[in-house]
């Protein structure tokens, strides 16, 4: 889609959680094609090496959704001409990033140390809904990391403020957002399910003296399917940023007026 000046987009604007996630990833999927040719260079890094060209197309998505935040359109930009923006996101995408892996580090412990212990599936599940609980006033953080102009330490304690005050709807929005991110990552990895299923059939028919030998061709499906995986979450992850920057302003405009109402 080509993106002009003539509709400009208010992101800061009190918003439902609803109204933010729709209006967010509309305006996300209809600049898809912009998108994609000014950050194809870190998506296909991070594609092939996560790490460490993740933080990369972290600080390229963050640079243009503060542009977008600036002149309330899509800018239809190479990355060339973004290069200054994305090196003042830098450092702040990087500590967003290592947050977010700490987080799902956390998640990912408190599920499995559970179920190692032998608790039933319903208890592992009760303790791991607990822990994002716990963690859901990190998301607010993250936003102010990616979207706000504020020095980086004060961004936890005001992600913080904001979070408690608006704990409702920051919860509604991030269980809605993270539901539908999940269900479209899934279906993206429903090739590499697959052909990791018949991986562990041939294995076990083998341990059980079957010749049951893989061809050479499975194994270029399998990295094939790996690609498609990761350029779904990526793009999806992509997408639902816009969602997620509408929900920060919405967040962040609800505070001023809260101050002024009580002075």
């Amino acid at each position: 889609m080509e993106t002009t000046g003539e509709n400009l987009f208010q992101v800061k604007k009190e918003r439902s959680y609803i109204s933010c996630l729709v209006k967010g990833c509309g305006c996300g999927f209809k600049n898809l094609g912009v998108l994609l040719r000014y950050i194809w260079p870190s998506l296909v890094l991070a594609v092939i090496l996560p790490i460490p060209f993740v933080f990369f197309f972290a600080a390229q998505m963050d640079a243009m959704l503060r542009k977008w935040t600036q002149l309330g359109y899509v800018p239809n930009v190479k990355l060339k001409a973004m290069r200054r923006d994305i090196e003042k996101c830098a450092n702040r995408s990087a500590v967003k990033v290592l947050i977010y892996m700490l987080w799902v580090g956390i998640t990912i412990t408190c599920f499995l140390v559970p179920f190692i212990l032998g608790l039933k599936i319903w208890w592992c599940l009760l303790i791991l809904f607990f822990v994002w609980l716990l963690l859901l006033p990190l998301s607010a953080v993250m936003m102010q990391l990616s979207y706000s102009d504020i020095p980086v330490k004060e961004c936890f304690s005001s992600g913080l403020r904001i979070s408690y005050r608006n704990y409702g709807k920051l919860f509604a929005f991030d269980f809605l957002s993270c539901l539908l991110e999940f269900i479209i990552i899934i279906m993206g990895a429903f090739p590499l399910i697959v052909l990791q299923t018949v991986r562990t059939q041939a294995n076990s028919s083998m341990m059980m003296g079957d010749a049951a030998d893989l061809p050479m061709t499975f194994f270029l499906y399998a990295i094939l399917a790996s690609v498609i995986y990761c350029t779904v979450m990526l793009v999806t992850l992509l997408v639902f940023s816009f969602g997620r920057c509408l929900m920060w302003g919405s967040l962040v405009y609800e505070v001023p007026a809260e101050t002024e109402a009580d002075s």
